[in-house]
């Protein structure tokens, strides 16, 4: 399954379980993308019974809370 989030694709590799603090198991859904910053691919999770879809867009060593990216030009996102 393919996510599409301004502009930047979103790809559904799996899901896997996952254990709240309250002790209750939920699933968790496993998507890849590619850093609006450098373009190297990273993964992140979400709630599988999540109905809002509001991923981060940076990989673990760009990211940059609160500030957005922007599209460039070209149509390729780049950081504000």
């Amino acid at each position: 399954m393919l996510k599409t989030y301004r502009g930047q694709e979103y790809e559904m590799i799996g899901t896997e379980p996952y254990i709240r603090r309250d002790g209750t198991e939920t699933l968790l859904v496993v998507w890849r993308s590619h850093c609006a910053t450098c373009g190297k691919p990273f993964e992140l999770r979400t709630p599988k019974e999540s109905s809002k879809f509001d991923p981060n867009r940076r990989c673990q060593k760009h990211k940059r809370p609160g500030v957005r990216v922007r599209e460039s030009k070209g149509g390729a996102p780049h950081a504000a």
